[in-house]
């Protein structure tokens, strides 16, 4: 009698086993399948804390001219317009005529406003989004850094 009751417990317990395989495997075959079909959306809770009008716009600053000081000169002045210049350094090339301000964020209205801030047109604003970054924008500076604010304002004082 003994024996015959431990193989109803054995039995059982393989039953619950194979129960639970079965829920896993089914798991499994659901997920992959749902993420085949794209990724899920994702609600991003920072986008709600940063377009918020008192957010500071983090950005770096790069220097696109052969003219020393000029990345650090315009740095000075976004830091004073309450901007975050996260960084400041060269541009891979030394010789954009136009000063550039690139959306990497995918907010182009923070671009624009820091085109504004440095007195530079809205067609000079472009979007390379590059979430890597960690930046809402980079400012290129061009050969014509000296008609733009940073400048005015300094040389005017």
């Amino acid at each position: 009698m003994k024996k015959g009751l431990l193989n109803y417990f054995l039995n059982g317990v393989i039953i619950i086993v194979l129960v639970a395989v079965a829920y896993l495997a089914f798991s499994l075959i659901n997920n992959s399948i749902k993420s085949e079909k794209g990724p899920k959306e994702i609600t991003d809770t920072t986008k709600s804390v940063t377009n918020q009008p008192n957010s500071k716009i983090q950005l770096d600053v790069q220097n696109g001219t052969n003219e020393n000081g000029a990345a650090s000169q315009f740095t000075e002045f976004l830091r004073m317009k309450g901007m975050d210049v996260v960084e400041m350094g060269n541009y891979k090339s030394g010789d954009i005529e136009r000063t550039l301000v690139i959306d990497r964020s995918g907010d182009k209205v923070k671009a624009k406003r820091v085109a504004s801030v440095l007195g530079i047109s809205d067609k000079n604003v472009i979007q390379q989004i590059n979430p890597g970054l960690y930046l809402d924008v980079t400012v290129v500076i061009g050969k014509d850094f000296n008609e733009l604010k940073p400048y005015n304002e300094r040389t005017n004082k």
